[in-house]
């Protein structure tokens, strides 16, 4: 399966969801090896379709038309239930699955489309996940 950017974003945001306290902002164009043009586009697109909650202003643009892509921050993005669906629907996860799971099942699927990014994302979830239940 080849994804398209948009479907990168989005699994970005779905897996740093899984997280106790989300750190969105963690997801940017560089960590997904994206133009930030690509990424912002992607990220709009996914507001408009009500896959994510964002506030437009994620997006910050530039120039006299107001056209160039500046910058994007996720902070205080969150996947909508809309989102969650699709997501889990597209990768046959089952929504009863702990949170770490659901990350497992990403990963298990990045792997097999060779997508490196959403592993690396992954992995880190996963550590800061161990850390909380440890408790350091």
């Amino acid at each position: 399966m080849d994804l398209d950017s948009k479907q990168r974003v989005l699994l970005a945001i779905y897996t740093e969801y899984q997280k106790d306290i989300p750190t969105m902002e963690d997801i940017t164009a560089e960590a997904l090896e994206l133009d930030i043009e690509v990424f912002g586009i992607a990220v709009e697109k996914l507001i408009n379709e009500q896959m994510i909650n964002a506030s437009p202003k994620v997006v910050e643009r530039r120039g006299l038309s107001k056209q160039r892509i500046e910058d994007v921050n996720l902070h205080g993005v969150m996947m909508s239930a809309k989102g969650l669906e699709y997501v889990e629907q597209k990768l046959s996860i089952d929504q009863t699955l702990s949170n770490k799971e659901k990350v497992d099942k990403v990963m298990e699927s990045a792997g097999n489309w060779g997508w490196e990014q959403i592993k690396d994302i992954g992995t880190k979830v996963l550590a800061e996940m161990a850390i909380k239940a440890v408790g350091i």
